[in-house]
């Protein structure tokens, strides 16, 4: 059976709320909610309860996954749900998988856990545009974002490399060599087909992605 990624699309007003650079993740003391988790995660197909969450995950109906919940800091207090099921705080908050990959998508992880990748000109990938994503697990943009790569590449994008790489927090050795200076995640750079750098961007403007894509492509 096909493994089925939950991802949480938020409304742009909570994507606008992405922690900047400086600011605690979300799930921290003082920060008004707790972080989005990969914990909503669910195999197979997807069944909503009448909670409009994937019943394998709700809460309500398994109380038994509480405390696994609070401890990863996705966890909602006001509402006593997670994070990545309060459709109280995410009114618009829907549940979608991720498309299946093929065999040739050319997607890799340069950093899972904040670890330093001290040179991006090593991975870029000549004839290939190369788009390094750095993002965090707790950037509900970040996911919008990975949910449109993966579109493009399970369409058969041949000429597209993606790299993904997981800041963690501002204060990881990747965060502070590339994105201290940045005003919110995510942090997308992208080298043209030649290798080089060709433009970066931070936010979700998917159009902009797709666009400065097109461009590096005819470098």
């Amino acid at each position: 059976m096909q493994s089925i990624i939950l991802r949480s699309l938020l409304t742009s007003a909570a994507l606008a709320a992405c922690a900047g650079a400086g600011s605690p993740p979300p799930g921290t003391a003082g920060t008004q909610h707790g972080k989005l988790s990969e914990l909503s995660r669910v195999e197979g197909e997807i069944v909503l309860c009448e909670h409009q969450v994937p019943e394998q995950v709700c809460t309500r109906h398994h109380p038994e996954l509480v405390a696994q919940f609070q401890r990863s800091g996705d966890w909602c207090a006001p509402h006593g749900v997670p994070e990545s099921q309060c459709l109280k705080c995410h009114p618009d908050l829907t549940f979608e998988p991720l498309p299946q990959l093929g065999a040739d998508a050319d997607v890799a992880w340069l950093a899972r856990a904040g670890e330093d990748v001290p040179s991006l000109d090593a991975h870029a990938v000549p004839g290939k545009v190369t788009v390094f994503d750095f993002y965090a697990d707790w950037c509900a943009a970040c996911r919008k974002v990975d949910g449109h790569m993966y579109e493009r590449l399970a369409a058969g994008d041949a000429l597209l490399a993606y790299r993904k790489l997981n800041v963690v927090e501002w204060e990881s050795p990747l965060a502070q060599r590339y994105v201290k200076s940045v005003p919110s995640l995510p942090f997308v750079v992208i080298y043209g087909t030649d290798g080089k750098p060709f433009k970066s961007l931070h936010g979700a403007d998917l159009a902009a992605l797709d666009q400065a894509i097109a461009e590096a492509a005819r470098q």
